[in-house]
């Protein structure tokens, strides 16, 4: 976590986030150290630098139990184990006014041929995230799809899996993840992986990095993939999503409170350009019904780099 540099205290990372514009939340963890385990203080605790807990994410991948699955695991005492995980992550969730809960099925999945009882597999992902869900109706889950990384070979490994899973679950409340960088390793366009979810009603978290689409480094967003991203925001700016965006990044050599300044500037920058669009979409749909790319590009080009 550290990277290259001495390890900041738990207040003065947010003590530098309460100083950066256009950052007002915090993505917290469960089990919550170095942060206080009092739901109710930790809030309090975030409004002294002037911030609000935004999502809650289920910390079950760090621990070598974990190690087989947690959500999938063959063996029944692992998935109770992470099902009361769970639920004690809800109610703290709900306790401290969290928007909402993520589930990442980091190790369900495998690595070799002959490794994993598929058909198994996939129910038991099925029935323990069904039963989390409908532990707290009120709350909303959020999985976050990934195509490797812990494991080779993820169960829930991109968009259309991951709508699949939902459709197994078959609950409100369990919706889905898009992960830009995740997205981008597993290939996908960024925009239509939103816009597969937002269709069905289950676009539920967006997390916001990048990479060169071969792995997940969590690099800062809006810096490599240009075209795909300001895509991605125009496409959201048209959506009824209105949860959070959480910056995860990793900075391990560029100085860490610059890194994030940046990413959440370019966040910022990213959706104006895209708002700059939308007073254009009328152009911009009627040549996207026509498939004018040419069109489309010189149109955007114009708007956003004008000539002198």
């Amino acid at each position: 976590p550290g990277g290259y540099w001495e390890t900041l205290e738990v207040g003065k990372q947010l003590e530098i986030m309460s100083r950066i514009d256009g950052l007002d939340g915090v993505f917290v963890f469960f089990p919550t150290p170095p942060l206080p385990a009092d739901p109710v203080k930790l809030k309090q605790y975030l409004a002294e630098y002037g911030l609000k807990p935004s999502n809650l994410g289920v910390e079950n991948w760090g621990d070598k139990r974990w190690k087989h699955g947690a959500f999938s695991s063959t063996d029944a005492r692992t998935r109770r184990e992470c099902i009361d995980m769970c639920r004690k992550g809800i109610d703290f969730a709900a306790a401290m006014e969290a928007e909402s809960v993520l589930l990442w099925p980091a190790h369900d999945g495998f690595d070799y041929p002959f490794q994993a009882q598929y058909r198994d597999g996939w129910k038991y992902l099925v029935d323990t995230i069904r039963e989390i869900g409908e532990y707290n109706p009120s709350m909303k889950m959020a999985v976050e799809y990934k195509s490797k990384d812990p494991r080779q070979k993820q169960y829930v490994s991109n968009v259309g899996k991951l709508m699949m899973l939902l459709n197994d679950v078959n609950l409100p409340n369990v919706t889905g993840v898009v992960d830009v960088g995740h997205a981008l390793m597993a290939q996908e366009n960024l925009a239509e992986s939103l816009v597969i979810l937002d269709a069905h009603g289950k676009l539920g978290q967006i997390h916001l990095n990048e990479n060169y689409k071969d792995s997940d480094p969590d690099m800062i967003f809006g810096s490599i993939n240009f075209w795909e991203i300001l895509e991605f925001f125009y496409y959201l700016n048209q959506t009824d999503f209105e949860g959070w965006s959480s910056v995860d990044i990793i900075s391990a050599r560029e100085d860490r409170e610059k890194a994030l300044r940046l990413g959440v500037s370019l966040i910022w920058t990213y959706q104006h350009l895209a708002e700059r669009l939308l007073e254009h979409s009328q152009q911009i749909e009627g040549h996207l019904q026509g498939y004018h790319f040419t069109e489309n590009m010189e149109l955007m080009t114009q708007l956003l780099f004008p000539r002198p």
